[in-house]
C-alpha cells in the first residue's frame, strides 16, 4: 500500500555464520561491535494487533549497522517482557536498551527497571519520548542509512517481516521497523578504545 521510501535494492547482507564473542564482545569477521536494543511495545494480544518487538543492532567503527536479532512476541505481564530482553541481554551484553515511553508504556519500563534492580542486572534503559510523528521519525532515521548502504540484514527469518515493513509506507504492523529505528538512534559508532580487547 503506497510505495515505501526504502527499496528492495538499499537493502544489504551479511553472514551470521561470521558472528561470533572474544572476550565478551561481538564481532563480525574482525569487526569488533558496540551492541543495542530498543523495544517497541505492544499493549493488546488480540491476533490482529502489533506485536512487541526488540530489535538488536551492532554498529562497528565505519558507522555499519547490523541487525543481528529481532524477537517478536504478544504478551501483556511484565514477566514476559523482562524474560525476553533478559534473553537478549544475556546474549548480547547489551549497551542500553531503548523503549519508548507513553502514560502507559511508564508503568511498563518502571517495573521492568525494578526488576533489573532486584536481580543486580547492569542493563541500562534508556527511556525516549518521542516528539514527532512515527511515520516522520522512522523514515527521518532510517532512509539516509538505506540509501548509504550502512545497513545490514541477515538472510530469512523476522528480517523477511522487517523488510516487508520497510517496503511499504504504511504496512498493517510496523513493530519491527520502529525497533529498529530506535535502537539505531541510540547505536553509537565504535571508537578504538571503546572497542579494544583486553
Amino acid at each position: 500500500e503506497g510505495s515505501a521510501l526504502i527499496t528492495q535494492d538499499m537493502f544489504e547482507y551479511y553472514n551470521r555464520d561470521h558472528l561470533y564473542t572474544r572476550g565478551g564482545i561481538y564481532h563480525l569477521k574482525d569487526r569488533p561491535l558496540n551492541v543495542y536494543a530498543a523495544i517497541d511495545f505492544a499493549f493488546s494480544i488480540d491476533h490482529r494487533a502489533d506485536s512487541t518487538a526488540i530489535v538488536v543492532v551492532g554498529v562497528d567503527s565505519d558507522n555499519n549497522r547490523y541487525v543481528l536479532d529481532i524477537d517478536r512476541f504478544k504478551t501483556d505481564r511484565i514477566q514476559e517482557y523482562y524474560k525476553h530482553i533478559m534473553a537478549l541481554h544475556e546474549k548480547y551484553s547489551l549497551k542500553k536498551l531503548r523503549a519508548e515511553v507513553t502514560v502507559a508504556q511508564q508503568v511498563i519500563v518502571t517495573a521492568l527497571k525494578d526488576k533489573l534492580a532486584e536481580n543486580s542486572t547492569r542493563l541500562v534503559i534508556d527511556e525516549h519520548r518521542p516528539q514527532t510523528k512515527k511515520e516522520e521519525r522512522v523514515m527521518a532515521v532510517l532512509r539516509p542509512l538505506y540509501e548509504d548502504h550502512k545497513v545490514f540484514h541477515y538472510r530469512g527469518g523476522n528480517c523477511e517481516i522487517l523488510e516487508e515493513e520497510l517496503k511499504q509506507l504504511k504496512p498493517a504492523h510496523d513493530d519491527v521497523k520502529n525497533a529498529l529505528a530506535d535502537a539505531i538512534s541510540i547505536a553509537v559508532m565504535g571508537d578504538s578504545d571503546s572497542l579494544k580487547v583486553g
